[in-house]
């Protein structure tokens, strides 16, 4: 059945009381609806009695989404949508015997509403747990004959991998996605999920720096056409992001621009809001205003679950992000406080690590550091073009030429000659030099954008680093203790306390409590 035809089957099952081709129309056609399409639906929703729409849960999801799409027929603001939806699924499921559940149908309409609404709270680990259970009663009912179809094909995998995408997890998200691509694509009417699925793969991709794969997976998003214009942002919102990283990877400032317009700058009611909060992050840090992403960063995890800001791919973009941007605003000290808080050892926080550890002259460190996670599984592309440069550049400072140039061998084969942003992360010198000594293919476009390209982090930081005892200490005589108090509650000698507070000072070039705890504070040691 077409779009076209909807009216007029609408009228028809209107007619007939017919309830059940009234489900299966929704099911089928929901997403499609939209302007007086939508007032129609909602008409011949308000016809279907208590006691039928008791009974049939989809019906009542419908009608909210039939409601939604008549009176606020505009994606730009998802909050009222996505809380009576999510609101409405968390009551069903909560009634919902899945062991017991007959209908494919349903179990999946209701159950995925209640996964989402599991996920906005920030309880990830709970929704994948709901959707393992979801996906084994799925299975157990579609082996059974004259059982019904699941609606939208492949719409429970899409959602599995949007949970492990939030999760961190993006092998096993990548998987889901692909489950649900394969699925969706055998029948027209499931395009929509397709189309999500080729929208979020291209999104993991562009995120984790593979610019070709991304490129695939966006030519094949282009291949399916959107149900409606009111869930299109929805369902290719993964797309824009990827062409935003795309835009940024080649510091194409205009083209980076408009996909932001699309997307927001991370503070809308999307799932997938860490994604954009990280494109959002490295625009303000390599074509913007550091100073001004802080700032924004200080609001950002206001407008989500603050169980969903502490973990996952939310936590890791903006304690990232928030480190990143020390570091360019010469905040070196907190940068490196942050990174030991969070996961020093975690291959995502390696690459501004090492960028620490070069700004403050440690360069066998940061060669030790580029050999061991450089090609880690776990380290995305993007921050393997600059770990390797970095490499070079340590290697370089330390006069070592032929080490120098044997790293950048490998970073011919990790960027591609429009490929600018590596590049533009350096300083102009340490540009040069490593365009000249590796022989770096550029684009006559690329070298244009990146003679305009403005240094991103300072040329050297100042970096105090205490030893865990000498935190301590310091903390407790900033609570006012005396020397002597502090080597009672530590159970340590008051000589061993005086050391440790002289080398405190001296580390923070102060020479009394008052100096050494204001300097304490402006270099963010506490």
């Amino acid at each position: 059945m077409s779009v076209a035809e909807l009216p007029e089957t609408l009228a028809r099952i209107a007619e007939d009381g017919d309830w059940s081709a009234l489900e299966a129309l929704c099911d089928q056609h929901i997403l499609a609806v939209e302007g007086d399409l939508a007032g129609r639906l909602l008409f011949v929703l308000s016809q279907v009695p208590d006691e039928e729409l008791r009974a049939r849960p989809r019906l009542m999801i419908s009608w909210i989404s039939a409601y939604h799409a008549m009176n606020q027929p505009h994606v730009s603001e998802l909050r009222p949508y996505l809380r009576h939806y999510t609101e409405l699924g968390t009551r069903l499921a909560a009634t919902m015997d899945i062991a017991g559940e007959t209908s494919v149908a349903t179990l999946v309409t209701v159950g995925t509403a209640a996964m989402i609404g599991l996920r906005m709270r920030g309880a990830s680990a709970e929704a994948e747990e709901l959707g393992e259970r979801l996906m084994v009663r799925a299975a157990q009912l579609s082996s059974l004959p004259g059982a019904d179809v699941e609606p939208r094909t492949g719409w429970l995998a899409m959602q599995r991998g949007l949970t492990r995408s939030l999760m961190d997890d993006f092998p096993a998200a990548v998987g889901w996605y692909r489950q649900a691509y394969e699925r969706a694509t055998v029948a027209p009417e499931t395009a929509a999920t397709a189309l999500n699925a080729a929208a979020n793969l291209a999104m993991i991709f562009a995120h984790l720096g593979h610019g070709a794969l991304a490129h695939q997976w966006l030519e094949r998003m282009r291949g399916f056409e959107s149900p409606s214009e009111r869930v299109r942002f929805l369902l290719t919102v993964g797309g824009t992001i990827a062409e935003g990283w795309d835009a940024l990877d080649r510091h194409d400032q205009a083209g980076l621009a408009d996909c932001l317009e699309i997307t927001g700058d991370g503070t809308k009611q999307l799932e997938v809001w860490p994604f954009v909060a990280a494109l959002t992050f490295a625009h303000g840090l390599y074509l913007g205003d550091p100073a001004t992403s802080l700032a924004h960063l200080g609001t950002l995890p206001f407008g989500h679950a603050p169980e969903l800001v502490e973990q996952g791919t939310a936590f890791q973009v903006i304690r990232r992000a928030h480190i990143e941007l020390l570091i360019a605003t010469g905040q070196a000290t907190r940068a490196l406080r942050l990174i030991k808080e969070a996961d020093p050892q975690g291959s995502w926080l390696a690459l501004p690590t090492a960028r620490l550890r070069l700004l403050n002259g440690e360069y066998e460190v940061v060669r030790a550091m580029a050999s061991r996670t450089s090609w880690h599984e776990t380290t995305s592309r993007r921050d393997v073009r600059q770990m390797l440069l970095l490499k070079a550049i340590a290697a370089l400072r330390m006069g070592d030429e032929d080490e120098a140039r044997r790293s950048l061998v490998p970073v011919r084969r990790v960027r591609t000659p429009d490929e600018v942003l590596s590049l533009a992360s350096l300083s102009p010198g340490d540009r040069d030099e490593v365009i000249r000594l590796g022989e770096l293919p550029l684009t006559d476009e690329a070298v244009q954008r990146l003679a305009r390209a403005r240094p991103v982090f300072p040329e050297r930081v100042e970096l105090v680093e205490l030893t865990n005892r000498e935190q301590v200490v310091l903390g407790e005589l900033d609570a006012g203790l005396t020397i002597a108090e502090v080597a009672r509650k530590l159970v340590v000698s008051v000589n061993t306390v005086r050391t440790q507070v002289k080398s405190a000072y001296r580390k923070l070039n102060a020479s009394s409590r008052e100096d050494a705890l204001m300097r304490a504070y402006e270099l963010g040691v506490l």
